[in-house]
């Protein structure tokens, strides 16, 4: 066969013409294309950029309409029909199986169900033509089965001419939730469209090595960040694609789990919601990681793609030589996309699989498809794509990114469990709701006896954000005899202090996180060893560590979930550092501080007010 022959993926102007053609039958009115260049945008393009922007290098991302069916198929999935429309096969089911629903104001897709959504637009198929549907990138991140089925045809996700003739077809979406429950509104976009023309669009195991050979289509990292070409594995199932376990680019965290969330994500929403909240970090124990079957993972790739302008790729649901089980939920990768890859696995290995960090395990393959022509816009930052030269794991773009230094605690100080204990038995001891509060000393025994008796442990990591539960934190105020007390500021290295959201700030109390082992008398034995052992060293006598009062503080994240006993300490003598978390540290008059309260931190700044107070306690 000629090469001119040969089939081949349409591309960005193709996939145009054909909507002008009404070959891809869309709703939108205003098919005005520019007459010139204009910025990034170029000649040809829709002048309609709620069209065009769904015009990718070598796909195009159809819209969902305002209405859906519930599905209640008594346990098997829905099937299309060659020999009818999806919607008269949809119609032979009982009503009470395919309850119909408005999405107008927002619907809510849950995990359990099976939904059946009609796509906007229609489509003619030329001779020879083939589509194929991929869930976009990031749908595939959220883990739902997103599959397509078509008028006339019984597969899923693949349509032919063969099977519709050259009639006008609608497609359909069934989608399957799995592990998060989302938000769909009318407009939304799914999953993509890649239009193949001929039968023999892939390229061929020995056209893929030629090219990589020429150019390498996978690199490596440096340590100094350059690219070096990488060896690759080209087998009968495509260019093989092996997981990144390493961590080296997301703090040591090898892979994220999703969690059961019954929260759902509303779809319109960008960059809005707490990764952490939605996904658990996975790091190695003893160099190993378990994966358990039934579960859903982001899994970075090992190796970094550079896709040709004239080529595109997608990676495979399913691969003979990786693991068994869905390997990935959003293959479609456009033309001009250089990064890693996410894999999105449902690992189906009877009892899990345990990897080691340095396994070579392939993980998938990737088939590439050739293009007649270079696409008139390429994925990159100029048309707004989202994933371009990402590195290592990346979440949806529903999501803030995962704090992964956060997550990996490299420091110490978040990597233990600390005590805890009910917020609303904890906020009882205090008749108001927000800042300092004295404490009278037999309410401080009970306060005490409730704490070290009926408190409880949870991570730090975990407690971090969850106000139902306080952090207990004993706080000490050092005074000596000439009615100073000891300032000093935090420290600026993440390594040094483990909370970044108080860097750059003074303060006038030492303390800390209640640990196991200050058992059996918590609090007296914390306060000795954090403020008295390793935070400061005191030259000379000081009085037995007093209850003065309690704080509760709303102004930050930091705050809410942290419960203050405050203490007083009088000195005589010198006080010196113990800690690199202590870089500058005084001994200030409580009257100046009063006058000019400065840049302290949350806890010092309401407790300045009350020193007079509290230097005579």
């Amino acid at each position: 066969m000629k090469k001119k022959d040969r089939g081949y993926c349409l591309v960005s102007q193709q996939i145009r013409k054909r909507i002008l053609d009404g070959r891809i039958k869309t709703p939108v009115k205003n098919l005005v294309q520019l007459p010139g260049d204009i910025g990034n945008k170029k000649t040809g393009w829709f002048v309609d950029d709620s069209l065009e922007e769904r015009i990718q290098p070598s796909s195009f991302e159809p819209i969902i309409g305002n209405e859906l069916f519930i599905l209640d198929t008594e346990q098997s999935v829905f099937m299309s029909n060659s020999r009818e429309s999806v919607y008269r096969t949809l119609l032979q089911l009982p009503k009470r199986q395919r309850k119909k629903a408005d999405i107008s104001n927002g619907f809510e897709l849950k995990r359990g169900f099976h939904y059946l959504i009609p796509l906007e637009e229609r489509i003619i198929l030329d001779d020879g033509d083939c589509i194929r549907s991929s869930p976009k990138s990031s749908m595939g991140r959220i883990f739902p089965i997103i599959r397509m089925v078509t008028d006339y045809n019984v597969s899923f996700n693949e349509t032919y001419y063969e099977n519709t003739g050259g009639k006008e077809i609608m497609c359909w979406l069934l989608i399957q939730p799995t592990k998060m429950n989302f938000i769909i509104r009318p407009g939304e976009k799914l999953n993509q469209l890649r239009f193949l023309q001929g039968m023999d669009c892939s390229l061929s195991q020995q056209e893929i090595i030629n090219i990589h050979k020429k150019r390498s289509l996978i690199y490596e990292r440096n340590n100094d960040g350059s690219l070096s070409p990488m060896k690759v594995v080209i087998t009968n199932d495509g260019l093989q694609i092996s997981m990144d376990f390493s961590g080296k680019y997301s703090n040591g965290i090898a892979a994220l789990r999703a969690r059961d969330n019954p929260n759902p994500l509303d779809l319109s929403k960008k960059y809005y919601y707490k990764a952490e909240d939605y996904f658990k970090p996975i790091l190695p124990v003893n160099g190993r990681i378990k994966f358990f079957k039934g579960e859903r993972y982001l899994i970075s790739s090992k190796g970094f793609l550079v896709t040709p302008k004239n080529l595109s790729s997608e990676l495979r649901r399913h691969s003979g030589s990786g693991i068994r089980g869905e390997v990935d939920q959003a293959g479609f990768i456009d033309s001009g996309f250089e990064g890693d890859l996410v894999f999105e696995p449902n690992f189906n290995e009877d009892g899990g699989i345990n990897l080691s960090v340095n396994d070579e395990r392939f993980m998938s393959s990737l088939e590439f498809f050739r293009t007649d022509q270079i696409p008139d816009k390429i994925y990159g930052t100029k048309i707004g794509s989202h994933y371009q030269s990402q590195i290592g794991l990346r979440v949806s773009k529903h999501f803030i990114p995962f704090n992964f230094e956060y997550a990996a605690k490299e420091y110490a100080k978040l990597d233990r469990e600390v005590l805890v204990h009910d917020a609303n038995i904890l906020n009882k001891f205090r008749k108001t709701r927000d800042g300092f509060e004295p404490i009278e000393e037999r309410t401080g025994r009970t306060l005490i006896n409730e704490i070290e008796s009926n408190g409880f442990f949870h991570s730090r990591y975990d407690c971090e954000t969850d106000e139902e539960v306080l952090q207990v934190i004993p706080y000490v105020l050092l005074f000596d005899e000439k009615n100073r007390i000891f300032t000093y500021e935090r420290a600026q290295n993440i390594k040094d202090y483990g909370d970044e959201r108080l860097f750059k700030k003074y303060s006038i109390g030492l303390g800390g996180h209640i640990t196991r082992k200050d058992g059996p008398n918590f609090i007296e034995t914390c306060l000795k060893r954090e403020v008295m052992e390793e935070e400061v060293k005191i030259e000379g006598t000081y009085s037995k560590p007093g209850l003065v009062g309690t704080m509760m503080a709303y102004d930050s994240e930091v705050d809410r979930v942290h419960f203050g006993l405050i203490y007083s300490v009088n000195i005589k003598g010198r006080i010196k550092s113990n800690e690199s978390s202590i870089t500058s540290f005084e001994m200030r008059s409580v009257e100046e501080l009063m006058e000019n309260i400065g840049p302290f931190e949350t806890w010092s700044k309401k407790l300045i007010p009350y020193l007079r107070l509290l230097i005579k306690s």
